[in-house]
């Protein structure tokens, strides 16, 4: 709660903060019937007043690649940059009075332009009308070969014999003239023939230059046209031709001498006209030039303001103290921190009443806050592609940190092709303060964004390689093969090869159905894995329920879940690595069918008691399904009908609890009714909650089949790109090294431009897509992850490096803190605040000029 005049410096120490998303108090309100709405108006006209300055600058070339590095820098926008005068130089109502200005000017200036541009090019239409109507005169020196007939616009228009034939007979020509759009002139004389029907002579020349639109600025090009008739009748009818095709007509002396004056003049006024325009484009240049340099900061600034009043609008105005009231969330550590900023706001206003922080228990649920970095953030956002957890639920980000480059690496794995891709990755780190904020092109901004992603998936691209044994599909005997040739024969030295695939394999007769084997079991083995870490993270947020629904999920929901998965495919992993560790020879897959088909029957058994451990585990995996179906409904019915007792009774709680705790308990089995459209106020629909546990019990089964066949794309990724780098190396660059140095080099090329193209490009993309769905339908829904909204902080940044500023330093739990300002005296008063009011917490210390022992301490 805050006095109104303390509201707009308050909300901007806030801002600089960070930390805090205000709560909108007036949702039913119009954004037109705000408090704030002349302000945010105001802001709106500015920014429109920008927008139309920076349109104008781009259109110059030299002055858009300044803007652009001014704009694209890496620095933020509500950073306090480069640019200082913004808050220094001119106050919001100076700007504001600053860019109408300059709008004015601006908009003046391009009238009359225009107007210039558009009286020049009647003067270089009439100059080409002149001279090439001389031509059609016959008044220019023709050629030594003009005798010959040609149909160019030299040629004579009449002959002498048929000018003297017309002469005689007394008739007499008349002639319209100009000039018109290059690409209409073969419609007009097909209209213009029709209308005349015939009775017309047209004659055309292009302008060798183009003419300049003086609305749009582009090149257009013209041709210059005169149209020979007879009788008025005709010349109305052609000239309203004309004018329909929007040519603009011109008056042609018919003598020689009279053209010749009239050029000469045209050319003066042309000569004069040049200069004229010539001093006004050096005017909006300077006008311009003046502007570049500043607009970032102005910008800057009218966003600033725009979210002030934008977040003061989202505020609970009370007439009668006359006071703002507003609501929001933030981090519980940040509390120290928004009181010291209540307090420099509250001092910068110079208001007697000074604001209040209130701690409020909510209604609603907290929307959720992870803290991220640059080196995270991309995880971040894969994730919360899918879906965002609630608040105080498992981030599963967490986790996808290492999984995903881990899977992405079982399909790429190589340890050549991983270095390839590691060399991006550390060139995009190394160019990171080069590139960032700077518009690059879609294919470039795209793997920049996410080079720690790219980074951490060249790495496991490595480690993986060296589990399969791959450079460039090429086999590496680093530790010696357990294998040796005994004429025809292998034979193994009963020692095992100490790290990855013995190098002894890669071009084996049976290399194809060893490494199919190989793949597709580890691929079955880290599916079911990540698919029960899934499982587990919702086990960990059905334990920080706190209600019985905490208990009736854990129960059914994820223990039989956990049951109905290993019972299955979790013997079927025992089984993958008790092969692995015995002499058996048989293949797996035909046990599992057979656990199903034949419960009591076994061919050849692995181990002892095998028939009654598949019996038993069937056993379970059966019971386990009307687990997750049948009781959980019955329960929340249950539930409801104990809660509807207690309101009867004047009491609202949820399994015997009381106060928050059971407004808590009951909250959480309403929003589990709700999701399964079973709470309907006051009544309780037991068929749709069923229906819904059906729907989800019959996806977790399938999806558990269907899940776990779909890590085999981990396998057949991972040898496509096996075969595929094999058959460059074999079919390219060794083919090409047989074949003579020339040839070796043209290879090297060749093989070179594959690898990147397909198996850098194309492969990696591919693999990062398929790896991107493992985690979003494999993994993350099993964590019963529900999309949430994101908690987001209105924020305005504080100075990085400012010389004009104050800083105060503090020490807090350990850590070390700043406060920036740049008034000077309102930094003596936090000062004087801060030591009441943190009774010895922190030692603030008032640094001037602004300097920080550590610049990473922002």
């Amino acid at each position: 709660m805050k006095q109104i005049e303390a509201a707009h410096p308050t909300i901007d120490e806030l801002g600089r903060l960070g930390i805090i998303e205000f709560v909108d108090q007036n949702p039913h309100v119009s954004m037109f019937q705000r408090y704030f709405v002349n302000e945010v108006n105001r802001c709106v006209n500015m920014e429109r007043k920008i927008n139309f300055l920076e349109n104008e600058i781009f259109k110059d070339k030299k002055l858009a690649a300044i803007l652009e590095r001014n704009m694209y820098s890496g620095v933020d926008l509500f950073s306090y940059d480069v640019l200082q005068m913004t808050e220094m130089d001119l106050g919001f109502n100076e700007l504001e009075t600053r860019l109408e200005e300059l709008e004015n000017e601006l908009k003046q200036i391009n009238i009359n332009a225009e107007s210039l541009q558009r009286n020049y090019n009647e003067l270089i239409e009439i100059q080409h009308v002149l001279t090439k109507d001389a031509i059609f005169f016959q008044e220019q020196n023709l050629n030594d070969d003009s005798e010959r007939k040609d149909h160019s616009a030299k040629s004579p228009l009449l002959q002498e014999d048929t000018l003297v034939e017309v002469q005689k007979q007394g008739v007499k020509l008349s002639f319209v003239t100009g000039v018109m759009n290059t690409d209409r002139i073969p419609q007009f004389q097909r209209v213009l023939w029709r209308a005349t029907r015939g009775n017309n002579f047209s004659k055309d020349s292009i302008i060798d230059e183009p003419i300049i639109d003086p609305k749009t600025g582009d090149e257009v090009n013209k041709t210059v046209f005169i149209v020979f008739f007879q009788g008025e009748r005709l010349e109305d009818k052609i000239k309203k031709i004309c004018l329909s095709f929007e040519a603009n007509l011109y008056e042609c002396p018919d003598s020689s001498y009279g053209r010749t004056r009239l050029l000469e003049k045209i050319m003066g006024r042309i000569m004069d006209l040049n200069i004229v325009i010539e001093r006004s484009r050096e005017h909006r240049k300077q006008l311009l030039i003046n502007i570049v340099e500043k607009i970032v900061g102005w910008k800057r600034k009218v966003l600033k303001e725009k979210s002030i009043y934008h977040s003061m609008n989202k505020f609970d105005y009370d007439v009668g103290r006359k006071c703002l009231i507003g609501r929001g969330w933030c981090p519980k550590t940040g509390i120290e921190e928004i009181q010291v900023a209540l307090r420099a706001g509250t001092t910068k206003s110079g208001v007697m009443v000074p604001s209040v922080l209130s701690v409020i228990r909510p209604n609603e649920e907290p929307p959720t806050h992870f803290e991220t970095n640059k080196y995270v953030s991309a995880f971040q956002q894969i994730v919360n592609a899918y879906g965002v957890a609630k608040y105080r639920e498992v981030n599963p980000a967490v986790m996808t940190i290492i999984t995903f480059p881990f899977l992405f690496a079982l399909m790429f794995g190589d340890v050549g092709h991983g270095l390839m891709l590691l060399a991006v990755a550390v060139a995009f780190i190394k160019m990171e303060k080069n590139l960032s904020g700077k518009k690059l092109n879609e294919l470039v901004q795209m793997p920049f964004d996410g080079r720690y992603v790219l980074f951490l998936m060249g790495l496991f691209s490595i480690y993986v390689g060296f589990i399969y044994n791959e450079c460039f599909a090429i086999p590496m005997d680093i530790f010696g093969t357990s294998w040796k040739q005994n004429g025809k024969h292998m034979v193994f030295q009963n020692q095992t090869y100490p790290f990855g695939v013995d190098p002894v394999w890669k071009g084996a007769p049976n290399e194809l159905e060893y490494y199919n084997s190989f793949k597709m079991k580890i691929s079955v083995l880290f599916g079911v894995i990540q698919m029960t870490v899934g499982i587990v993270f919702s086990l960990m947020n059905y334990l920080n329920m706190k209600g019985p629904m905490k208990w009736i999920n854990i129960f059914t929901q994820f223990i039989p879940q956990v049951v109905f998965l290993w019972s299955i495919f979790g013997y079927m992993c025992f089984l993958i690595l008790l092969k692995w560790g015995s002499p058996y020879d048989d293949y797996i897959l035909p046990t599992i069918i057979d656990m199903f088909l034949s419960p009591g029957s076994i061919k050849t058994p692995i181990y002892s008691g095998q028939q009654g451990v598949q019996t038993i585990l069937l056993i379970l995996a059966f019971i386990s399904v009307p687990v997750m179906l049948i009781p959980k409904p019955l329960l929340m019915k249950k539930l409801y009908e104990k809660e509807m007792e207690a309101k009867s009774h004047g009491y609202h709680l949820q399994g015997g609890g009381g106060g928050e705790s059971g407004e808590e308990e009951a909250g959480e089995f309403e929003e589990e009714a709700l999701e399964a459209d079973g709470h309907h106020g006051d009544r309780f629909e037991m068929s749709d909650v069923f229906v819904h546990q059906v729907i989800h019990t019959i996806e977790f089964v399938l999806g558990a089949i269907s899940n776990t066949a779909s890590y085999l794309r981990l396998w057949a990724l991972s040898l496509a790109h096996s075969e595929l780098s094999t058959v460059f190396w074999n079919r390219i660059l060794t083919a090409g090294i047989y074949s003579g140095p020339f040839l070796a080099f043209i290879a090297f090329g060749a093989w070179l431009g594959a690898t990147i193209g397909v198996l850098l490009m194309m492969e990696t993309l591919s693999a990062f897509l398929h790896a991107l769905r493992l985690h979003w339908v494999e993994f993350n829904n099993k964590s019963d992850a529900k999309r949430k909204e994101v908690y987001k902080a209105a924020k305005v940044k504080a100075p990085p490096d400012d010389p004009n500023s104050y800083v105060i330093k503090y020490y807090l739990d350990g850590e070390t803190k700043y406060y920036i300002n740049r008034d000077f005296n309102a930094c003596l008063n936090i000062v004087t605040i801060a030591e009441a009011y943190l009774k010895g917490k922190a030692r603030p210390t008032l640094l001037c000029p602004f300097k920080k022992d550590n610049p990473e301490d922002d």
